[in-house]
């Protein structure tokens, strides 16, 4: 879907961000696409689960650790305003 994606609209993937709710659809899209991965935790996701994640030494576990992450999609809108 992401490649369609790139190819319609001209996308670098080195310069998009994919920002999502949940570990298991949003976060490993992205990640599984070469994006930067944004968790919001504002779905089902928790930070307890992100952590288990983290830690674990399995590899389909480690694909669901975002990059970085906010509790709120709100926490982004001051950076944007620059």
């Amino acid at each position: 879907m992401f490649d369609c994606v790139v190819s319609e609209f001209g996308i670098d993937p080195t310069r998009t961000i994919m920002v999502g709710d949940r570990l298991d659809t949003d976060i490993l899209m992205g990640n599984t696409c070469g994006l930067t991965t944004l968790l919001t935790l504002t779905g089902v996701t928790t930070l307890d689960e992100v952590k288990g994640h983290q830690e674990s030494d399995c590899p389909a576990r480690q694909s669901l650790v975002p990059d970085f992450y906010v509790d709120s999609i709100a926490d982004l809108l001051p950076a944007l305003g620059d």
